[in-house]
């Protein structure tokens, strides 16, 4: 889920709507296949939209990269990093080696629910 939220705040970051190729070079040192499938994942999952190029325009074949309705709700929620810390170590405690992407979701949200909360109200 790291390199989903590193791919994720890529895309919000970036001036234009970039190529999978653009937003591993921001990302830095990440093994090409695992990028790749990650890209996938973010596509196919809704996140981000974008078109196929095909190998000639970008080395993965996805460029015009841009993020859905749901994918700027997700950055906006995971954006920040201590939101992000509490969140994988809610999983950590909870002894979860994985989990589906709404339960991320619904962690973070709960998360900054709690931030956002005055403490009188807890």
């Amino acid at each position: 889920m790291d390199l989903i939220r590193a791919i994720v705040l890529a895309i919000r970051n970036h001036e234009a709507r970039p190529s999978a190729s653009e937003i591993q070079q921001a990302i830095g040192d990440v093994d090409d296949g695992v990028f790749l499938y990650h890209i996938e994942m973010v596509t196919q999952g809704a996140l981000v939209s974008g078109i196929d190029t095909g190998p000639r325009k970008d080395r993965y074949g996805k460029a015009n990269l841009a993020l859905t309705w749901e994918g700027q709700e997700f950055a906006d929620n995971i954006l920040n990093d201590s939101v992000w810390a509490s969140a994988k170590k809610t999983l950590d405690d909870a002894n979860l080696e994985s989990a589906s992407f709404e339960v991320w979701s619904r962690i973070a949200i709960a998360k900054i629910t709690e931030l956002c909360t005055p403490a009188t109200d807890r």
